[in-house]
């Protein structure tokens, strides 16, 4: 499989809109992996994860096939992560002569969402789909994904929800935005099988203690660790730091530095891993 980080920001972006800080002022002036867009990220070229405001910048810089792009996951409801104003490009007013696009998202995505496709223009041109945290579905056409929603640890009130991702030869874990993952996730992976790439939130870049809503490096290792513990991760999984915020502290290349510590990537927009 083949996973394409499209954008690898928080809600803010790096640098971050009207922001003079260290990190953001040093991010503009090295440029190239240290400029982040909001995360999303598309795997063997047609399967989204998230739909940011940064959507329409992603289709025009990677050429987004959307011949091919048929389904999305939401992970959760957080502007940065889901905006379903723009799902309404996909009405004939808009835009012409493509596929359905599917959205599966948990309830207060789902419901968002709704209030944008039940309008008579839409024509069923973008699909809600319901999804319920530990309920296993099916997605995909060409190819086709069984996917295992666990609650992530993040705002309630976004419905959030971590992804495991399988073809059925290989397995991936996408988990943002999230904290460290309540008991009942863990348990909910440990019917899961070997992870080839995990794919961990890392907001708080190098600082610490954050362990709720987001994580941090240090949480992070916790995180894998257990997963060891579990025989769910072993030396020949790739892991992957996303989702960074200059509150992190850190440009690219001084948390790709600590990273290499662990043997572990950190993710910048337009970096693909094939696994």
């Amino acid at each position: 499989m083949k996973l394409k980080y499209l954008g690898t920001a928080a809600y803010e972006g790096v640098p971050s809109l009207f922001c003079r800080c260290r990190v953001c002022r040093e991010s503009m002036k090295l440029g190239g992996r240290n400029l982040r867009s909001r995360s999303q990220a598309l795997l063997n070229d047609e399967l989204l994860l998230d739909f940011p405001p940064d959507t329409v910048l992603h289709a025009m810089r990677y050429g987004l096939d959307w011949d091919k792009i048929t389904d999305c996951l939401i992970t959760h409801s957080h502007s940065d992560h889901f905006y379903p104003e723009d799902v309404e490009m996909a009405s004939p007013e808009y835009t012409y002569e493509h596929q359905p696009i599917h959205f599966y998202s948990a309830l207060d995505g789902y419901e968002k969402l709704k209030q944008v496709t039940d309008r008579d223009f839409m024509r069923e041109q973008a699909v809600p789909h319901l999804i319920e945290p530990g309920k296993r579905f099916t997605v995909g056409t060409k190819n086709q994904y069984s996917v295992l929603p666990l609650w992530a640890n993040h705002d309630p009130a976004t419905s959030p929800v971590i992804y495991s991702i399988t073809d059925g030869k290989k397995r991936m874990l996408y988990a943002h935005d999230s904290g460290i993952f309540s008991e009942a996730s863990f348990e909910g992976l440990a019917s899961e099988e070997h992870y080839d790439l995990v794919s961990l939130d890392c907001t708080g870049c190098l600082s610490t203690g954050w362990r709720d809503g987001h994580m941090c490096l240090e949480t992070n290792l916790e995180v894998l660790e257990r997963m060891r513990s579990m025989h769910l991760i072993d030396d020949k999984t790739i892991v992957v730091l996303n989702h960074f915020s200059h509150n992190g502290g850190q440009t690219y290349d001084e948390m790709q530095r600590e990273a290499d510590r662990y043997g572990i990537l950190v993710s910048y927009d337009g970096m693909e891993v094939e696994f």
